[in-house]
């Protein structure tokens, strides 16, 4: 069976970085001359679904491209009581809250008993390599800025697979 669920994680992990290049990418060819602005109106925000991540949850990218060394800013959005488990990232990641309730934690898995509840205008800043996890109450939207390349390793990957296939439990506060 762990082989099974690593061989999993494995295949979804590589979809994600072809997925999330791809289409994000392509979200950002608007933006390809580096000498002007970027002056975007929330109505023109198109958010589109996160690949690598279980159903519901939805990203934008407003500017970079997180496949390559250089910043990025992009937009998550989430449904009431989305989870993603314990994961890390290669680079530090700036975490602002814009609207709903986001609950971060450090650690191997999710511990309700040591999260903080973060509302609109709340920041996080997670170092590379930390692993931390996350859930929403309420929808929620969080901006990311940081610099690719981006990428997400999940901690213990049995703790994903449940989620794909259910995620409509808010975690016991």
């Amino acid at each position: 069976m762990y082989l099974l669920v690593n061989n999993i994680f494995i295949l979804a992990t590589i979809v994600t970085a072809l997925l999330s290049t791809s289409s994000l990418q392509a979200a950002d060819k608007s933006q390809s001359d580096k000498s002007k602005p970027i002056i975007t109106q929330q109505a023109d925000i198109k958010f589109h679904p996160a690949p690598g991540l279980p159903p519901g949850a939805m990203i934008a990218l407003l500017r970079g491209d997180i496949s390559k060394p250089v910043p990025y800013t992009l937009r998550l959005k989430f449904p009431n009581c989305y989870v993603i488990p314990s994961h890390w990232h290669t680079n530090a990641e700036e975490v602002t809250v814009l609207s709903g309730t986001f609950n971060v934690g450090l650690g191997d898995t999710i511990d309700t008993t040591k999260s903080t509840a973060l509302t609109a205008g709340g920041f996080q800043l997670v170092p590379r390599k930390a692993n931390h996890y996350v859930w929403s109450k309420g929808t929620t939207v969080v901006q990311l800025d940081g610099m690719g390349p981006r990428d997400t390793n999940f901690v213990n990957p049995k703790e994903l697979i449940p989620l794909f296939t259910k995620n409509d439990q808010c975690p016991k506060a």
